[in-house]
């Protein structure tokens, strides 16, 4: 990993608390909204919120800037 991607997850786990790092860890697997949800037993709107809150935590502002961060968190 590169040392940018490494700082950035370091700032990441930082910033989300333990759910919304939960739910991005499976953002980055590839798994669907639902398949989330379903998994973390929450519902749909929660998922959504819990990706708005990410979202807004990190000032994600376009598809590169989703991408940098699932990127550091791929497994």
């Amino acid at each position: 990993m590169t040392n940018k991607i490494q700082t950035r997850k370091k700032e990441i786990l930082d910033a989300l608390s333990t759910r919304e790092l939960e739910i991005l860890q499976h953002m980055a697997n590839g798994n669907s909204r639902s398949d989330i949800a379903t998994e973390l037993s929450i519902s749909v709107l929660t998922y959504d919120e819990h990706r708005k809150n990410i979202r807004n935590k990190l000032g994600l502002h376009s598809n590169a800037d989703w991408a940098m961060v699932l990127m550091a968190f791929m497994s």
